[in-house]
């Protein structure tokens, strides 16, 4: 599934003029809302109406519990292309807020931002409906992965907060949540067994091409000997010099350098079949790795808490109702991220996540876009996980 293009849109200055623009003032200044660009556009006429609907929803779910304070809060919908691997089209709702500032005694209007929401429906930010090709494989796991495994709480799988860049050399933190069907994700973790199975094959492909390229310099210097052996026909002395300080080094190198690989290849293969051997209580476990920092042929099992950590993850088609229209919602992907030390986006964080009423965005799961629960979904109460 290709990744999602953000559009962080730039809006005109807008000037207003105020005889008290200050800094203080900006927290108590109620601001506006302003819908942006049109994103992409992926999926049928029928499946963009649906989708609209659904993101439509969702807006009025927000701007109801939301009122913008000291910024303009910029809206957006896009629908993605559609992926022949996804059962469900993905497609989301975003806000982009825009501080007020004050330039001298006038309001405006920034061009950047320091926050950013975005609901997005059957769309994850790694992939999860397809696996790479293993027989293209010659480096890596051979899985898509994530950096943190979520926590279930109150039906909703929260992730961990995380420091993030904001550009401009800023930084800050960032929330996200999956709101699912019951207790379920919509991929799955890779267990320690697969992850060494499939480690394996990569090691096959992996020393097949390095040996294959190896060899196939040393047939190219073979082809080079005949020629200067036809060429110093005449100069044994030549051919001499040029066998013992060209070719027999040259050979010798290449031949090092097989032996060694099939060394290195051995020793990786020996740490993949002792792992194999374990309980498989352990080898049930969830796949997390990194690589190891003393042999790069091979990689080290860590902890959620290990920064470094890959949570490795795979396709769960058994999540999905596959009899559903793609344009439903499956499961709904958010994120929230600003600078706490700034006061605006600080108070766009929290605003917003009071807005959001998570029971109600799970109602709508697996729904059509005119079903009561979606209509009147506004009138669930609030649930911060």
């Amino acid at each position: 599934m290709k990744s999602i293009l953000f559009l962080f849109l730039l809006f005109p200055a807008i000037p207003a003029v105020t005889q008290y623009c200050n800094e203080a003032m900006l927290l108590q200044k109620k601001g506006n809302w302003k819908k942006g660009l049109p994103g992409s556009r992926g999926g049928t006429a029928a499946e963009v109406q649906n989708e609209k609907k659904i993101l439509d929803a969702i807006h009025n779910m927000i701007q109801s519990g939301y009122s913008p304070m000291g910024l303009e809060a910029g809206y957006q919908e896009a629908f993605l292309a559609i992926d022949p691997a996804a059962p469900a089209n993905g497609y989301y709702y975003s806000i982009i807020p825009l501080n007020y500032y004050c330039d001298g005694d006038k309001l405006k209007t920034a061009h950047e931002s320091s926050a950013w929401f975005q609901v997005a429906a059957n769309y994850f930010d790694a992939e999860i409906y397809s696996t790479p090709e293993l027989s293209q494989l010659s480096s890596g796991t051979g899985y898509h992965y994530i950096r943190d495994i979520p926590s279930e709480k109150d039906g909703i799988f929260v992730f961990p907060e995380t420091d993030v860049s904001l550009g401009f050399g800023l930084k800050g933190s960032s929330h996200q949540w999956l709101v699912t069907y019951d207790k379920k994700l919509p991929f799955a973790f890779v267990t320690r067994k697969e992850f060494l199975e499939t480690r394996k094959k990569i090691l096959v492909n992996s020393q097949m091409q390095e040996a294959a390229g190896i060899k196939d310099l040393l047939s190219k210097k073979e082809m080079e000997k005949k020629f200067k052996e036809a060429e110093y026909k005449s100069d044994p002395e030549k051919l001499t010099h040029y066998l013992r300080m060209d070719f027999e080094v040259v050979k010798e190198r290449y031949q090092t350098q097989l032996s060694g690989l099939e060394r290195n290849y051995g020793t990786a293969f020996a740490k993949i079949n002792a792992a194999l051997q374990k309980p498989a209580a352990e080898l049930n476990q969830p796949s997390i790795v990194k690589t190891d920092p003393h042999d790069p042929l091979s990689y080290l099992f860590t902890d959620d808490a290990d920064p470094f950590g890959e949570v490795l993850i795979k396709p769960n088609p058994g999540y999905f109702n596959k009899k559903l229209p793609r344009s439903y919602p499956q499961f709904f992907f958010i994120t929230l991220t600003g600078n706490q030390k700034e006061p605006v986006a600080a108070k766009f964080t929290a605003d917003i996540q009071q807005a959001l009423l998570f029971p109600t965005l799970k109602i709508m799961l697996g729904k059509a876009p005119g079903n009561p629960a979606v209509q009147t979904m506004n009138s669930a109460k609030s649930l911060i996980p």
